[in-house]
This record gives C-alpha cells, structure tokens and sequence, in this order.
C-alpha cells in the first residue's frame, strides 16, 4: 500500500471513528433544548421524592419519567379531592418500561378531565404499601391531545385549568413530531431512583403460605400505635408505634413509624412483616397479609405461634 493511501486509509478512519463518537454523545446527552412557550409550574419542586430538576422538557423525558404515554381517562377522583387516582386507557407508548391498560395515574384532584386524551410523562411508583401500582403524573408538564388536529397543548394553571401552545418552535406542538423527539431522547433515558420513586421494584402480592412470609421477613414486629395521622390521599395511615416485641430481626429496624392500612388506630395493636429495602428503611413483605391487626381472626393464633416458636 502506497504512503498516499494509508494516509487516506487513516483519514477515513478517523472520520468514521469522529461520527460515530458524535452520534454517541448526541444520543447520550442530547443538546437540543425545545424552548417553552411559558413556564407556570413549581421549579424544583418534589413528588413522591423525585429528585429535583432544571424544569426542561428533556429533563422530564430523560430523569424523571418511566414511561411517556397517550391516554384517555376513564375515571377521576370523587369531587371535591385534593389528588386522588384517574383511570387512564392507554392509547400509545411512547416511551415505556412495560405498561399494563388501564393503569392508575396520580395527581392532582383537577388535573385530568374525563374523556379527554393526554400527552403524560409518568413516573412508575411500586410500594408493597398500596394496593396496586400506579404512575405519577406532573402538572407542570401535562399535555392535552386533540388527536384530528394532532396539535398538543401544555396545562400552565390549575384549578383554572388553562392549557396554552407548549413549545416556542411550533413544529413540536404537534403530536407526530414530538412524539418522534421523546423517542430521540429514549436512549439517554436514566430515571433517579430514590426511596419513593420505586421504578425498579417487583412487589409480592403475597406469600404462599404463612411459613412462607415467616420466613422472607427481615422483621417481625407486635407493635401498639401510639399516634395516627392519614396521610394526604387517604389510602394509608402513619403510624408512630411502640415496639411490644420483635420476634425476629434483633431490635435492627431501625423505626418508629410506619404506613398502615388507613383504619389505624391509636392503642390498636399489629403483628408486622417488614423487609429491608434496598434504598434503605423497611417495608412490608407483601402487599397483602403483612399487616395483621389485633382483631383479625388470625391474630391470636399467629401471635400464639410466634411467640412459642421463641421468634
């Protein structure tokens, strides 16, 4: 081979080395920043503990979503309530980690109309607490579709309920052309985990036996509530407790307080099966027959059992 054409030999090379290396970083850390027409919404602001984030668009996409859908909703929560749960048909993944339909969105009381379609950035959440797995949506980057028009429109203001033009360069208010921009930024996709956004969590429903869930316990717990207080959605309680005896797990817990099943009471007495989280803390061990309050059925025996068993 000749000096000229390993020169040119490596100058190829050199250049297929550079585009792929600058296709990489574009995947990776897209530098394109779709310009908002107007920002309304908290800056920095956290729900079910997501980490905060400069309020871009990308940023939603790439940190904080699990899953970018269109939806109609099906249901609402009751008049009147603060944030509750909307039932959502899902009509299109955009971009997902696996999503069932219907599927459970939180937010705020007002923050979807029934029958309409959405545009959503949803964060999966999976706690062994709730009955059920349910993504969270934003009300700052919430979207409604009119799919004949194929034009989208960002919510700015709640309660009023005003939608606008969301993005600067009008090409991306339409849905064809945005939806093609999320899955542009898919690759680059890396949501925070933390102790409350659970995207990663598999939850057991329950144990197959009463051995079983015996056994997977990191911790098992006859505890006496000493205060209650429902939290925000009125599906759980916290508790703060006095620990009665461990049967399990050597006084390594850690806490005093607990989510409960949202009929809780003050002096009311539960056997608890905890497990440790990853993230840190405790958690129950399933979702279903990890609480057992003192007047179940099963109660007496299980504490009768526990406690001749020397656990």
């Amino acid at each position: 081979m000749t000096k000229g054409r390993k020169t040119v030999l490596v100058a190829v090379v050199v250049l297929l080395v550079s585009a792929v290396a600058y296709s990489a970083v574009s995947v990776l850390f897209p530098t394109r920043r779709l310009a908002l027409t107007e920002f309304h919404g908290p800056r920095g602001g956290t729900v079910f503990g997501l980490s905060p984030v400069e309020p871009t668009f990308e940023n939603h996409v790439i940190w904080l979503s699990t899953n970018v859908i269109v939806g109609t909703v099906l249901t609402t929560p009751p008049e009147g309530a603060s944030v509750g749960f909307y039932e959502v048909q899902v009509e299109e993944n955009i971009l997902s980690r696996t999503v069932e339909s219907p599927i459970k969105v939180y937010g705020e009381g007002n923050l979807l109309t029934q029958g309409e379609t959405y545009l959503l950035l949803l964060a999966r959440f999976a706690a062994a607490e709730y009955p059920f797995d349910f993504y969270v949506a934003r009300a700052d980057f919430t979207f409604r579709v009119d799919i004949p028009s194929d034009q989208v429109q960002r919510l700015v203001n709640l309660p009023e309920r005003v939608f606008i033009a969301p993005f600067q360069d009008p090409r991306y208010n339409s849905l064809s052309r945005l939806r093609e921009y999320i899955r542009s930024l898919a690759p680059a996709n890396k949501v925070h985990s933390s102790q409350f956004l659970r995207n990663n969590v598999q939850v057991i429903e329950e144990a197959p036996s009463q051995a079983a869930l015996i056994n997977m316990a990191d911790h098992i717990l006859l505890v006496e509530v000493v205060s209650a207080e429902p939290i925000r959605n009125g599906m759980l309680t916290r508790v703060e407790f006095t620990t009665l005896n461990e049967f399990k797990g050597e006084g390594r817990h850690g806490t005093n307080s607990l989510l409960l099943p949202p009929d809780a009471k003050v002096n009311q007495r539960f056997i608890i099966f905890l497990v440790e989280a990853e993230e840190g803390g405790v958690t129950w061990a399933t979702r279903r027959g990890s609480v057992v309050a003192e007047d179940d059925p099963e109660f007496s025996a299980l504490l009768e059992k526990l406690t001749a068993s020397g656990r």
